[in-house]
């Protein structure tokens, strides 16, 4: 009798410690759509040149939330941040995968549109863009005159350190240009057919 009440004791005690067990255990959030990944980033790079892939590149979506990355170039891990520098070469393969919270994930391989990369002009000194620490949003952008004599066209574009183009506009010979900004560090790209100065700019008002 007494091992008897001995045996149901110990398996309530045994059942009573599973059930806590069981009540203490947490189910991972479930996703609402599945994680899916895709690279945005459709512009050409000069070959050699690092490009800045940002936020603006890419779009992740689905799954739970934070998400980590894992970027490949030609198999090898490259970078593990939402932000990746890429040096391309022509021929490179690339991929992004994207892991959720429950270690789900989504892979998108791509590649990139390496161009052949232009050689500085022996005239690459008269590209300026003055000053680089902007207090009254205005620039000042010098570019030479075609060697046949005539203004240059040239292309200005903003981008944020996150690879986020944030201001776009067309000059003829050199030019005053107005961009008003938050205060931070950005890259300004100025672009005529022959030449591409690239530039880190600071606004601080």
């Amino acid at each position: 009798m007494k091992k008897s009440i001995f045996l149901i004791v110990s398996l309530m005690l045994v059942t009573g410690l599973y059930s806590q067990l069981i009540v203490k255990m947490t189910v991972p959030p479930q996703a609402q759509e599945p994680l899916q990944v895709a690279v945005l980033f459709d512009e050409e790079v000069p070959e050699g040149m690092p490009v800045v892939l940002g936020l603006m590149g890419y779009r992740v979506k689905g799954g739970v939330q934070p998400y980590t990355y894992q970027w490949l170039q030609n198999g090898e891990l490259i970078g593990t941040g939402d932000i990746v520098v890429i040096t391309p070469k022509k021929g490179d393969s690339f991929e992004l995968k994207a892991l959720d919270k429950n270690r789900c994930y989504s892979t998108m391989a791509f590649t990139m549109k390496v161009i052949a990369r232009i050689d500085a002009p022996d005239n690459a000194s008269d590209y300026k863009v003055y000053p680089t620490v902007i207090t009254d949003s205005k620039m000042n952008i010098s570019i030479p005159d075609h060697k046949e004599g005539g203004k240059q066209q040239a292309t200005v574009r903003l981008f944020s350190v996150q690879g986020k183009m944030v201001f776009h506009t067309t000059i003829t010979g050199s030019s005053v240009v107005s961009c008003a900004l938050p205060e931070g560090t950005y890259f300004i790209s100025v672009q005529t057919d022959t030449y591409n100065h690239i530039e880190k700019i600071i606004y601080n008002h």
